[in-house]
């Protein structure tokens, strides 16, 4: 139900049309809010061969308790629906990963790094 609930928050926030899908398959969320907007991860949407999805917790609060979001960003990777990988700030409200290390656990989730 959480799942259900979540897809449809990000169905109504999200500027992409086609998302009902988003729980199949690989997915990755970047949880945020406009006040630091500024330190989102940057080029976050080259990452490739999963749906990336901006949520954005000041304008959808239900957000952070379905995303258990205790700082932003924070960015979690989903398999089917379910979080298999989590990156959170810190005190400064930053994250020291890029769009390349995501990427890469990606990579590693599908094989792709083993060629």
């Amino acid at each position: 139900m959480k799942y259900f609930v979540l897809s449809i928050l990000f169905l109504i926030s999200s500027p992409i049309k086609n998302i009902s899908n988003w729980g199949k398959g690989l997915a990755v969320v970047q949880y945020n809010a406009e006040f630091n907007k500024s330190n989102s991860v940057k080029n976050l949407q080259r990452v490739s061969d999963a749906r990336v999805f901006n949520a954005w917790i000041d304008k959808h609060p239900e957000l952070k308790e379905l995303g258990r979001i205790k700082s932003v960003p924070t960015i979690i990777v989903y398999k089917d629906g379910e979080e298999i990988r989590r990156w959170e700030a810190g005190i400064m409200m930053n994250l020291t990963i890029t769009h390349h290390d995501v990427q890469e656990y990606i990579d590693e989730l599908t094989g792709a790094n083993k060629f």
